[in-house]
């Protein structure tokens, strides 16, 4: 195991989900100095237990070493034993067991917020579901590949096999994917929350994907299996779930 010796290491996300996760942590009890929206965004908030539940069930606050990482990055993270426990997405934590089956990070607890549905969009005048999408497009390739443009590449690669998409090839992106279509890609697996950013490109849904049983993705607490086998970390890290638990209560 990696991270800081002796602590239990615990990733927060940066970004939009960070707007979500404040008033989580802050109704269950916990509060992390600088974690917040500001330009001066601590990258390492030393975490304190603000209400007596928390004090009751996180006996040593102090064992904790908090870092502000991307979202995306941290089940690759905990797989590695930089780090125990984070809070990502399950859509993150679908794409990492899809390219790690034999990984060692688990679930610990979906936490209900951050909601987005996980899409396949394509342009507005290219048919109104995957069926007509798919016919349309095969009667104008003249048997040219699929490009499918998407920062989910394993999840997409996956839907792409199960609708028997081929002729395919998966386009990795790191932002704005919806821009792509479409010179540079007729379909795109994004995530949206609300449609709104994908009708603005001129573009429309026809179909979601899975997500690990659901059809949202959501914030969720994920942690490596072999931490838990330490008794100390593994006392922290069910505190730590028994405060998120009650809050959902």
């Amino acid at each position: 195991m990696t991270g800081i010796p002796d602590k239990l290491n615990f990733a927060l996300p940066d970004g939009h989900l960070m707007s979500h996760v404040l008033p989580f942590i802050e109704g269950a009890g916990l509060g992390f100095d600088g974690y917040d929206e500001t330009s001066d965004l601590n990258r390492r908030p030393p975490m304190r237990t603000e209400s007596d539940t928390a004090k009751t069930l996180i006996q040593q606050p102090d064992r904790v070493a908090a870092k502000v990482i991307r979202p995306q990055d941290m089940p690759v993270h905990v797989a590695n034993g930089n780090f125990d426990i984070a809070i990502s997405g399950t859509d993150w934590l679908a794409e990492h067991r899809q390219r790690f089956p034999k990984s060692p990070v688990i679930e610990k607890l979906r936490m209900g917020f951050g909601k987005v549905r996980i899409v396949a969009a394509v342009h507005q005048d290219d048919g109104d579901n995957l069926p007509d999408f798919i016919e349309s497009f095969r009667s104008r390739s003249g048997g040219e590949y699929l490009k499918i443009a998407s920062e989910y590449v394993y999840l997409a690669d996956s839907y792409a096999q199960k609708k028997n998409l081929h002729p395919y090839r998966v386009i990795m992106t790191y932002g704005a994917t919806e821009s792509l279509i479409p010179e540079d890609c007729d379909m795109i697996v994004e995530n949206t929350e609300t449609g709104n950013t994908l009708r603005k490109n001129n573009l429309k849904i026809i179909d979601t994907l899975e997500v690990l049983g659901a059809s949202e993705s959501e914030g969720c607490l994920i942690a490596n299996q072999e931490s838990l086998e330490i008794p100390w970390k593994k006392e922290l890290v069910e505190g730590i779930v028994s405060l998120f638990e009650n809050y959902l209560k």
